[in-house]
Order: structure tokens, then sequence, then C-alpha cells
């Protein structure tokens, strides 16, 4: 199919630009970043020599003078903070109600709740993450519809800031690994929320969707690993190697009867994979073979929504390489990917994931599956109820 025309956006970010749409160029972030969660990047003009002003060493600047980039993207010149007040009443959110919402049990409240608010107020960028998803949260409950833009515009300005930090803190500080770890940790909640949150029905682009989340796991993995490379042992290791079978069970035991009814149906349908993918000669089936096995794996850990979070990067980049190409087995993968995303949307921050991303592979390659294959594609359809 041709691709729309569009009138060339001149001064467009940086985000619209990669991705061939045209951009409203609204400051600070553009509206196509907010429905998407991106951070909106403009190109900075060449400066112009002049005095320098004596307001950019003020004490409302100068975190963010500490935590900007020095390349020529502009990240934090149009920043502008929230009164201490609110910002105080966003933090206060957080610990109350964000941070509970995302852990799954008194195990991961150690981390989220626990852990995290204790680096935020140590750490600029993890603050401004923390503040950001805090806002995502209340866009999120809001009844108002017309009060939803402001806070999805007030995260993302946050997150924008915090990304910078944090890219800034990597370099100056890279011994600062838990910090950074946990600043991404809540990077990949804002960009994994944000559709749902501000209920964007614009098509998924199912491989750009997986390669954004692979950029983001691939920083956040790197931290996880530099964690563990050390003598001594890293606190999170207490919640990273826990008895994840017995927790599981419990959880569980606390689902809502239809999903866990829907999660032995996934399974059973997924298993009929098994025998076509033995039966395909040629290098393709290994590759359909260790990504089954790793599908299986977050298929049943859930309900703890770790494996559907992590499977983007644990993927090979030959299996990216037939999503690419279109093969209709790697998008029956892809199909069952969005099942195991759908069976944790009732979470706030996974709001409609699995659907929006089943509605995508079906909607952009519906004539690509062979007829016997047909049946299953609808089941799946109707399964998340697109």
């Amino acid at each position: 199919m041709p691709r729309r025309c569009h009138t060339k956006s001149r001064r467009g970010c940086v985000q619209c630009k990669e991705r061939h749409v045209k951009c409203d160029e609204n400051r600070p972030t553009c509206s196509l970043c907010i429905r998407r969660g991106l951070e909106c990047e403009y190109v900075a003009p060449r400066p112009r020599r002049r005095p320098m002003s004596t307001s950019t060493s003020s004490p409302k600047n100068a975190r963010s003078d500490r935590s900007s980039s020095q390349s020529s993207i502009s990240h934090s010149d149009d920043f502008t903070r929230l009164p201490r007040l609110q910002e105080m009443q966003l933090f206060y959110q957080a610990c109350e109600s964000t941070l509970p919402s995302i852990a799954k049990d008194d195990e991961d409240s150690r981390f989220w709740n626990g852990k995290i608010p204790q680096f935020a107020v140590c750490h600029d960028y993890v603050m401004d993450s923390l503040l950001a998803v805090s806002a995502l949260h209340l866009a999120s409950e809001q009844m108002d519809a017309d009060e939803i833009p402001t806070w999805l515009e007030t995260a993302l300005t946050y997150q924008t800031h915090a990304t910078a930090g944090l890219r800034q803190e990597l370099v100056t500080n890279p011994q600062n690994i838990e910090a950074s770890f946990m600043c991404s940790a809540i990077i990949l909640i804002l960009v994994t929320a944000y559709p749902g949150v501000c209920r964007d029905e614009t098509p998924v682009d199912p491989l750009y969707e997986i390669m954004t989340l692979r950029s983001i796991l691939s920083g956040a993995a790197f931290l996880w690993m530099q964690m563990f490379h050390g003598t001594e042992r890293a606190w999170l290791d207490a919640w990273i190697y826990q008895d994840g079978n017995n927790r599981l069970a419990i959880a569980r035991a606390n689902e809502d009867p239809s999903i866990v009814k829907l999660h032995m149906t996934i399974l059973q349908k997924f298993h009929t994979l098994r025998p076509f993918i033995e039966s395909i000669r040629g290098p393709q089936r290994n590759i359909y073979r260790d990504t089954y096995k790793l599908l299986l794996q977050s298929l049943e850990c859930w309900p703890s929504g770790q494996g559907s979070l992590v499977w983007p990067i644990r993927v090979s980049d030959d299996f990216m390489s037939l999503v690419k190409q279109g093969e209709w087995m790697a998008l029956i993968f892809v199909l069952f990917h969005g099942l195991d995303k759908h069976l944790s949307s009732r979470k706030w921050f996974a709001r409609e994931s699995g659907k929006r991303l089943v509605h995508g592979v079906i909607q952009n390659f519906a004539g690509t599956f062979p007829p016997e294959w047909v049946g299953l594609v609808d089941w799946v359809r109707q399964a998340v109820e697109v």
C-alpha cells in the first residue's frame, strides 16, 4: 500500500522525521510523541553569540542544568518544573498509589515501593522518572477527558528530562548502576503505558513497537548484568532470585477465573504449533524452536508479567528479521506474544497493550496467513476482543 502523502514539516521533531510522519511542532512535546510515549527531541538552532544570561544559574534551573545533555539536541531548554508543592503531591501519589499498583506482591513492593523512593530523593533523574509515572497514573484515572492531556504532557515532559539526566549520569557517574537501572525500569513502564492511557487507536506497527521495547530493554539489561559482576551481591538479588513457582501459584489463585481459563486455552493453542515447527526444513526451524521455547517460558510464568515484558529482548535478531520480512509463522508468534500481554492488561500500565499488538498484526498482515491458519488468527482476534 503506498504511503500517504503529507506536508513536510521542516522544523518537526527528530522522532517524527525518523518515522516520516507530519509533526505538529508543539513544544516541548508534539502530539504524536505524547500519544506514543516517546521522548520528543528538537534539533537546537545554531546559537547566536550573546552575553550569558544571569537567569541560567537560578535555583529553579540548577537541577536541570546539572543533568542536561551537551549534544545538539535540546532536551531541557523548554523544561518547566511544576511548583514544588505539586511535585510533592506527585511524589506522594507515587508512593501511596502508583508504585504499589505496579508491584505484584510483597517481594515486588520491596523494590518498587521500598527502594525506588529512597533512590529518587538522592538522584534527580530517578525523581523525574518517578514524577513522570505518577502523572501518567493520574491521567489513567481521570474521568474528565479534558484533564487527561494536561497530565499526559506533564508525564512526558518529566520523562524527557529524566532520560536526558540518565544519559548524562551514565557518562559522568557510571558507578551509580542501581539508580540508573531504576530509572530505566520506570521509563520502560512509561513507554508501555502511554498508548493505553491516552487511548491511542492508531494502528500499531508491530515491528516498530517490538524494536522500540528492545532498545529500551537492552539498556536496562546491560545495567542489570553490571550489577552482578562485582564481588558483592547487589541488594536487588533478593528481588530477582526468588521462589518463582511458589509466587505464581499464589498469584494465580487470586486471579479472575475467566482469565485463568483463557490462560489455559492459550497454552493449549500454543502447543499445537510445535508439530508444524518440527516439520520445517532449513535454518528457520531452529529459529522457531528457540522462539517457541522462550515464548512458552513467558506464558508459563503468568501472571508475573515479567515474561511478556522481557520477551522482545530475548528473541534473536534472526527471528526479528523474519518478522520484518512478514513471514507468517513469525507473525503467529507475535500474535501469541500479544495474547501474553493481554493476560496482564487489567493493570493500568498494560491496558489494551496486547489488544493493540494483535490488532496491528492482523491489520497490517491480513493476507499473509495461509488458509489453514485463518481459524487460529480469528480465535486470537476474538480472545482479545478486537
